[in-house]
């Protein structure tokens, strides 16, 4: 019978469907829904609207009463008599899974079930296939089916035959289980898989391929037992080879103890402060230094196959002489001039030297303390965090400079690294020439600094407000505004001048110095300032900086493998022979020359400049500043370097080759290639 429609309200068109299916008490499947009003959640809950529906019978050919509508989607319908009434209808079957077992309810339109790949269906004990019809009452029956994957497995014998090794890779066997479904009319088994693992080779399988490749020495019964019953992949060894004994190499036995050391108190007539020092024992003329041991050969081994395995040949050291001592037959060192005896090894090699200068064998750590020596100093390890090394002549290091300090009044070579150190080659006169820049820099800004102050108050005296000027005042906010550059300025100099120590114009630096930091480090204490004491500053930096410029440049060099935020300053020359530096601050008095990048950081040399690649890609801001009459050659130039030669500076905007700096007759800076 045709029946009018039913109207149903709810918070929305979901929670209404439901509503209605609970009031006819059948699925929301099996009602066609006809929205009168989506509702609305308004703003803030004003203009909040509730969803209205229409609902009317579905037929049992699924098409909607008489008069009824769907929206094309299978919506769930309600149906209900004109008056409100439900009227009784034959209820169709749906099905569900639950817990793994399949449900029907209902009788007419039967449910279908669509058996799916991975299961087998029987209805009232006959197989059914494909899709079925089923009703509430029928004896259903699920069997999963069962797949089976055979493992793999290979056993290997390494090469060197002292171990036999099984790769293995279970099988399984894959069985499913029912995936739980919501109530449905049409209904897929679909099923979830199972695995189980199954081993992949039996013992009698293994033990016969075993037979079969010869391996019958050290069989490992319980790797055997864990290839039998693996449930996962993995590589296990079965059967083990009895390794050779290897040999002793040839060596050399030093009768002089390196590592011996005497820390004792000394008076200042001497060099050495043995407090700090590792001291080693000195020899005279004819003692015994050293003797070589022959090698030893080993002792065969068996591999798997039971064969007998030969150790390696031993290694035989040669011993060798060097300054002031004499090799005997090869097997004995005999000291034939007195001094402090050293040894170096390089490939099977090993030269006893007997040298005059302080040798420090290993690093310079906590263990040795600071090395201080009114001579030589010559390091075979590396220069450890937090320490100092000082010499008054030169200074050689075997290995790397890490978070240290070096100081020689000589040259200073570092064959390998230097990492956040600071290196001074030539003495005090590092330190001039580390500081001329900064003071001829200090120099400019002060002497605008007078001017510019100069000129505000004779502004202010014109307008009548002079007297009511104070010059301190003036000048802190002339730095403030104007002159950022000279705290920070003065803040390098007080850094690089704290650990300077002396008389004469070594003291007048570092007053100078202090008394910069005490009138820029404050803007409080640059209002004490005023046009007299302004005027001294200036006059005492421009003469300092003449006195730095007029230092000279020869000795004191440097020689390194490789910086990275390191400083270094030199009064002769630099050279960095390896990968380069990065983010360095380098200060020459004479030439310097990087083999390979300098990225970063900044070079202040009195002479010439040659560099492989100046910059990166990135545009790493890296500046190279010569003297007046001095060149700069960069094979590979990036953006953003600055080439300064004198007072002349250029900013490179595009990457370069083979760029050439240098000022013409002119004054003015060009640009050329070489």
């Amino acid at each position: 019978m045709a029946v009018e429609g039913i109207r149903v309200e709810g918070e929305t068109v979901e929670e209404a469907v439901r509503k209605a299916a609970e009031l006819l008490g059948i699925l929301p499947g099996e009602v066609a829904v006809e929205v009168i009003d989506a509702g609305s959640r308004g703003i803030l809950g004003f203009g909040r609207r509730r969803a209205v529906i229409l609902v009317r019978p579905m037929l049992v050919d699924g098409s909607p009463s008489e008069g009824g509508e769907t929206n094309g989607e299978g919506t769930p319908v309600i149906f209900e008599d004109a008056d409100g009434r439900g009227e009784d209808i034959e209820q169709p079957a749906h099905a569900w899974i639950e817990g793994g077992r399949l449900y029907i309810k209902g009788n007419e339109p039967p449910a279908t079930i669509i058996c799916g790949a991975h299961f087998d269906l029987y209805i009232n004990g006959k197989r059914a296939e494909g899709e079925v019809a089923a009703r509430e009452g029928d004896i259903l029956t699920i069997t999963p089916r069962e797949e089976e994957r055979t493992g793999e497995w290979h056993l290997s014998v390494a090469n060197d035959g002292l171990t036999a090794t099984v790769t293995v890779k279970p099988g399984y066997r894959r069985t499913w289980r029912l995936r739980d479904q919501l109530p449905s009319a049409r209904l897929e088994l679909i099923g979830e898989p199972e695995d189980i693992p199954v081993p992949a080779v039996s013992r009698e399988e293994l033990l016969t391929e075993l037979e079969r490749l010869r391996v019958v020495y050290g069989i490992d019964e319980e790797g055997v037992h864990r290839v039998c019953t693996a449930t996962e992949e993995m590589q296990i060894v079965v059967a083990r080879g009895q390794p050779p004994l290897p040999p002793e190499d040839g060596r050399v036995e030093f009768l002089f103890n390196p590592n011996e050391t005497v820390r004792r108190e000394v008076d200042d007539e001497e060099r050495v402060d043995y407090r700090e020092l590792v001291v080693r024992a000195s020899v005279s003329p004819g003692d015994l230094l050293a003797v070589k041991v022959p090698p030893r050969p080993g002792r065969p081994g068996v591999d798997v196959y039971g064969k007998e395995v030969p150790p390696p040949e031993p290694k035989d050291v040669e011993l060798l002489s060097g300054r002031g001592t004499e090799v005997v037959e090869g097997l004995r060192c005999i000291a034939k001039a007195e001094g402090r005896p050293q040894f170096t090894q390089r490939k099977g090699k090993v030269i006893i030297d007997i040298v005059s200068v302080l040798v420090h064998r290993g690093d310079v750590d906590l263990a040795s303390g600071n090395l201080k020596f009114k001579g030589s100093i010559d390091i075979t390890g590396n220069v450890c965090e937090t320490m100092t090394v000082i010499a008054s002549q030169d200074i050689n290091i075997g290995g790397d400079v890490t978070q240290a300090k070096v100081k020689a009044g000589g040259s200073i070579v570092i064959n390998r690294s230097c990492i956040g150190s600071v290196i001074t080659a030539g003495g005090v006169n590092s330190i001039y020439q580390s500081a001329e820049p900064l003071l001829s820099e200090l120099a400019e800004q002060l002497s605008r600094l007078e001017r510019a102050a100069a000129q505000v108050e004779a502004e202010a005296k014109d307008k009548g407000r002079f007297l009511a000027m104070n010059t301190g005042y003036l000048i802190a906010v002339l730095v403030e505004n104007k002159f950022k550059k000279l705290p920070s300025l003065t803040a390098r100099l007080a850094e690089l001048t704290r650990h300077v120590e002396g008389e004469g114009e070594e003291r007048e630096l570092v007053q100078l110095c202090i008394e910069l930091s005490r009138f820029f480090g404050s803007p409080a204490a640059m209002q004490s300032l005023d046009r007299d004491k302004l005027a001294r500053l200036v006059a005492a930096v421009k003469e300092m900086a003449a006195y730095c410029r007029q230092i000279p440049r020869d000795g004191g060099n440097v020689t390194l493998n490789y910086a990275l935020n390191s400083q270094i300053r030199a009064s002769g020359w630099v050279k960095v022979s390896g990968r380069g530096c990065f983010n360095t601050e380098i200060t020459a008095g004479d030439r310097v020359e990087v083999q390979g990048v300098f990225r970063g950081g900044s070079i202040y040399a009195g002479g010439n400049v040659f560099i492989k690649e100046m910059g990166s890609s990135g545009g790493a801001k890296t500046l190279v500043r010569v003297a007046e009459g001095r060149l700069i050659k960069a094979a590979k130039v990036w953006p953003n370097c600055t080439l300064q030669i004198g007072k002349r500076q250029r900013l490179i905007d595009n990457d370069a080759e083979k760029v050439m700096a240098y000022l013409n007759d002119e004054g003015d800076m060009i640009l050329g290639v070489f």
